[in-house]
């Protein structure tokens, strides 16, 4: 691996690490002065994780839908191209 791709990774690394203290921070917070439980913390995280993989799977399944109508509509390459040939002159 590069030089570069090792400090690119260290950045991004650092960087999470740093998001993650700052997110606990603010939940250590949050529970500290009484504004929620770590219950109620807890529950609302599920929640959003639940609502996050719900929309991960609705939109593969939309790429994949748009997929199958690329590979099954001959004319869908016209629906981007124009009809437009981009090959080789006299061949079009």
């Amino acid at each position: 691996m590069s030089s570069k791709s090792e400090e690119l990774i260290k950045k991004l690394g650092d960087r999470i690490l740093t998001q993650t203290l700052v997110c606990q921070t603010i939940i250590d917070v949050l529970i500290e002065k009484g504004i929620c439980t770590a219950d109620e913390f807890d529950d609302v995280l599920s929640d959003n994780i639940l609502d996050l993989e719900d929309r991960v799977v609705q939109n593969n399944e939309l790429l994949n839908d748009v997929d199958i109508f690329l590979d099954d509509d001959e004319e869908a390459d016209d629906l981007f191209t124009g009809g437009m040939f981009y090959g080789t002159v006299g061949e079009a």
